[in-house]
């Protein structure tokens, strides 16, 4: 699931984030209350950008858990100078949820896979 994310920012993902096969939806943030988060019909990955006008990767952590998501939560952001520092918050936040960050710009681990 791909949440207040555009067709062109799904297609510049890293090429290991998303496997061939994978059908992601796009939904807007204040279209998540109507999903099911949890359970067999609960997306395996949420896809999203760190921050926007409207939710950031608190805001979005916090809302996953309270709803008992168990799936896996990937924050995107174009450019970040310490990324740890947002784990570590939603962490503390959020520790039974699954989560990290991807930087756009080539430095994230995720590009080197």
């Amino acid at each position: 699931m791909a949440v207040a994310l555009s067709p062109e920012a799904l297609t510049g993902l890293p090429r290991h984030v998303l496997s061939p096969d994978s059908r992601i939806r796009r939904i807007a943030y204040d279209r998540l209350a109507d999903e099911a988060l949890a359970g067999p019909e609960a997306p395996a990955l949420v896809l999203a950008p760190l921050l926007t006008p409207v939710f950031d990767a608190l805001d979005l952590a916090r809302l996953l858990t309270q709803a008992g998501y168990r799936g896996r939560y990937l924050a995107l952001v174009d450019r970040l100078p310490s990324a740890n520092l947002i784990r570590r918050e939603v962490a503390a936040q959020s520790p039974n949820l699954n989560f990290d960050v991807i930087i756009l710009d080539g430095s994230s681990p995720l590009h080197s896979l």
